[in-house]
C-alpha cells in the first residue's frame, strides 16, 4: 500500500474518541441487569434456545425457513404473525420464524423523529410493542433490520431482547445514514454497548447477526471480497467486543454456485461446533422480471432447491429466507410470502430425489479459492489499517474509520490481486456488479440512438440515493458522466438537506436522487420544501422504486405523479430525466 493510501486512511480517524472496549464493557455491565425473555416457541417447542433447535434441525437434514414481514401497522403485523402460524398448522408447512422488519423511524431517538421520511413499514414505540410480537403466536420473533447498528441502538437492542429474540441486527448497517442524525460519536458508542448487551448474553445462545449485502459487500465486484469483509466483522464483534456473530446475505448475489460458494467458505473459515457461523440466505432480489410476474417462480424455487441440497449436505445450519416473486415491483404482501414460502417448502420435500445426482465439486472448488482470497483480503485490511496508525484492537476506532471510507475504494485497496496500478482483477464477479455495468452499456447505447450524446455537456450533477443502496446509484453515475456530464457522487443515506448543501457547495442547481425503500414520497416532499426555503433554482430527477404506502392502504402505491406535482422530475426512463436537465 502506497503512502497517499496509508494517508487516506489516516485522515478518516477522528480525534478525541472515547475507548471501545470501555464502552463495550458498560455494555456488558447494563446486560448483565437484565433478563432475557423466552418466546413463546421456545415455550411450547421444549428447546432452551433457539440456536438449539436449528442445531437440531440441521442434525436431522431439516430446512429452518423464516419469512421477513413488515406490514403497515402494529395491528396488521401482529395479525400477519398469526396469519402465519395459522397457515403453518393448516397446511402441515413449518414455518416457524418470522423476522420482523419495522420502520426505519425506530431508528432514530423519539425527539429526532419529527419531520423524517417515512417508510413502508409499521413503528414500534414501547418495549411492550417489541413483547406484543412474540405474544401473538408460537413463532421465534427476531429483530434485526433498523436496530444494533442505528443512533437508537440501546432501546433497538433491550426492546427485543426482553421479547426474547436470540438475533439482534444488523452489524453490516452501521454505514447507513439516518436523516437528522449526525453524532456518529454517540451513534457508534451506544452501538459498542449494544454489542456489550448482547455479549452478555453469550451463554444464552444470542448473538449479533449481520446481513453482508446491506454494508460494504454492496460495492463489491468479487464474491471473494464478501468472504474477506465477513472475517474483518468477525473480528471486530467476536474478538474485539467478545459477543457471538452470525452472518446472513445473498440479496444481491444471483449466480447459483457463486451464491452458495460465499457461505461455504465462510462456514468452512468461521464455523465451529458451539457457534455456526451462518444465520440465514436471502433469496436473490436482483434476478426477477417485473414483467409476467408468476414467472419468477422458475428461478425462485430452483433457487431455494439448491440452497437446500447444500445447506443439508455441509451441515451449515443456515435458514432459508424466500423472496416475493413481486420483488421488483412492489412490496410483498403476506399471502405474497406465504406463497413463496411454500413453494420453498414444497421443493425440499423434493431435495432428496437430487442428491444422489449432485457432484459439489466445482463448489468446494470456489469455496476454497474465496477462503484462501478471503482471508488475504482481511490481513491485508488488518495490515493498512496498522500501516496507517489506526489502533485495530479498539472497537470503536475501526467502526469510524469504516464508516467514513469511500467504498468503491475499499475494494481496491485490500483486494489480493490488486497491482501497482491501483486495478484488480475478481476471481468470481458478482452478478449485480457485472449487470449493472452491463446495464448501463445497454441505456447509454440506446440513449446515443436517440441523439443525447454529449447533451449533458458542461453541466455539473450532484447525486445521492436516499437509502442504502449503492449499484443504482454507479449505474446513474455512469449513464450521466457518458452524456457529458461532470458528476459529483455524494454517496448512500444522504438527508434531503445534506444533498442540497453538497449542491451549493459544488455551484450545481442540479440534482439526481435514488431511492429504494419505499421513501420516495416523503424524501422529494422533504427536499422540495428546503428547496424553497433556499430561494435558489434546483432541477431535481428522482428514479428508483417510487412508491409509498398512502394513508389508509396497506400495500405500496407509484407515486410519481405525486412527485412530479411537487416539481421533481420522478422517473426511471434516463431519456427524460436528460432531456429535463439539458432543456
Amino acid at each position: 500500500m502506497n503512502d497517499a493510501a496509508r494517508e487516506y486512511i489516516s485522515s478518516l480517524l477522528p480525534e478525541g474518541l472515547p475507548d471501545g472496549k470501555k464502552l463495550v464493557e458498560e455494555g456488558i455491565e447494563l446486560g448483565k441487569t437484565l433478563e432475557l425473555g423466552k418466546s413463546k416457541f421456545l415455550e411450547s417447542s421444549g428447546y432452551r434456545t433457539y440456536l438449539e433447535y436449528k442445531k437440531d434441525c440441521s442434525e436431522k437434514g431439516k430446512i429452518v425457513w423464516q419469512i421477513l414481514l413488515g406490514l403497515a401497522t402494529l395491528e396488521e403485523e401482529l395479525e400477519g404473525i398469526k396469519e402465519i402460524y395459522n397457515f403453518s398448522k393448516r397446511t402441515g408447512l413449518e414455518i416457524n420464524t418470522v423476522q420482523a422488519i419495522p420502520s426505519q423511524g425506530i431508528c432514530l431517538p423519539k425527539e429526532y423523529r419529527d419531520g423524517a421520511p417515512s417508510t413502508t413499514s409499521y413503528m414500534i414505540n414501547s418495549i411492550d410493542e417489541w413483547i406484543a410480537h412474540t405474544e401473538a403466536a408460537p413463532l421465534q420473533i427476531i429483530f434485526e433490520d433498523q436496530h444494533l447498528s442505528c443512533p437508537n441502538s440501546l432501546e433497538t437492542t433491550i426492546g427485543p431482547l426482553l421479547a426474547g429474540s436470540p438475533r439482534i441486527g444488523i452489524f453490516s448497517q452501521f454505514i447507513w445514514g439516518y436523516p437528522g442524525f449526525n453524532d456518529d460519536v454517540k451513534r457508534y458508542s451506544d452501538m459498542l454497548k449494544s454489542i456489550g448487551i448482547v455479549a452478555s448474553k453469550k451463554d444464552q445462545d444470542i448473538m449479533v447477526d449481520t446481513y453482508l449485502d446491506d454494508g460494504i459487500p454492496s460495492y463489491f465486484l468479487d464474491c471473494a471480497s464478501y468472504v474477506g469483509y465477513a472475517l474483518l466483522e468477525h473480528y471486530i464483534v467476536t474478538k474485539l467486543c467478545g459477543a457471538r456473530l452470525s452472518f446472513s446475505y445473498g440479496g444481491l448475489l444471483s449466480e447459483g454456485h457463486t451464491r452458495m460458494a460465499v457461505g461455504m467458505a465462510i462456514h468452512k473459515l468461521l464455523s465451529t461446533e458451539e457457534q455456526p457461523a451462518m444465520s440465514y440466505i436471502n433469496g436473490s432480489t436482483v434476478m426477477q422480471w417485473d414483467h409476467d410476474i408468476d414467472s419468477n417462480y422458475g428461478p425462485s424455487v430452483q433457487e431455494m432447491l439448491l440452497e437446500t441440497l447444500v445447506i443439508n449436505k455441509y451441515k451449515m445450519c443456515m435458514s432459508i429466507n424466500p423472496v416475493s416473486i413481486t420483488e421488483k415491483v412492489a412490496v410483498a404482501t403476506l399471502q405474497d410470502l406465504l406463497n413463496i414460502t411454500a413453494a420453498g417448502i414444497r421443493a425440499e420435500e423434493k431435495a432428496g430425489d437430487w442428491e444422489d445426482l449432485m457432484d459439489f465439486t466445482p463448489l468446494e472448488q470456489m469455496r476454497d479459492v474465496m477462503a484462501e482470497k478471503g482471508v488475504l483480503f482481511f490481513h491485508n485490511v488488518l495490515e493498512g489499517f496498522k500501516a496507517a496508525g489506526i489502533d485495530i484492537e479498539d472497537p470503536l476506532k475501526m467502526i469510524m474509520v469504516l464508516k467514513r471510507f469511500n467504498y468503491s475504494k475499499f475494494e481496491t485497496l485490500f483486494h489480493p490481486s490488486v497491482s501497482e496500478k491501483g486495478e484488480f482483477s475478481p476471481f468470481y464477479p458478482t452478478v449485480l456488479g457485472r449487470e449493472t455495468i452491463a446495464e448501463r452499456d445497454e441505456i447509454i447505447k440506446g440513449l446515443d440512438q436517440q441523439g443525447l450524446k454529449g447533451s449533458l455537456q458542461g453541466k455539473k450533477i450532484v447525486i445521492c440515493s436516499g437509502d442504502g443502496h449503492s449499484y443504482g446509484l454507479l449505474l446513474v453515475e455512469g449513464v450521466l458522466e457518458s452524456m457529458g456530464a461532470q458528476v459529483v457522487n455524494g454517496g448512500v443515506d444522504i438527508d434531503p438537506a445534506v444533498i442540497l448543501d453538497l449542491a451549493d457547495e459544488e455551484g450545481s442547481g442540479y440534482i439526481g436522487i435514488s431511492v429504494h425503500n419505499g421513501q420516495a414520497l416523503d424524501y422529494a416532499r422533504v427536499l422540495s420544501e428546503l428547496a424553497g426555503e433556499r430561494n435558489k433554482a434546483y432541477q431535481i430527477f428522482m428514479g428508483g422504486r417510487l412508491n409509498a404506502i398512502l394513508p389508509g392502504h396497506s400495500e405500496a402505491s407509484d407515486v410519481s405523479g405525486m412527485i412530479k406535482e411537487l416539481g421533481i422530475c420522478a422517473t426511471n426512463d434516463f431519456a427524460e430525466s436528460i432531456k429535463s436537465i439539458s432543456a
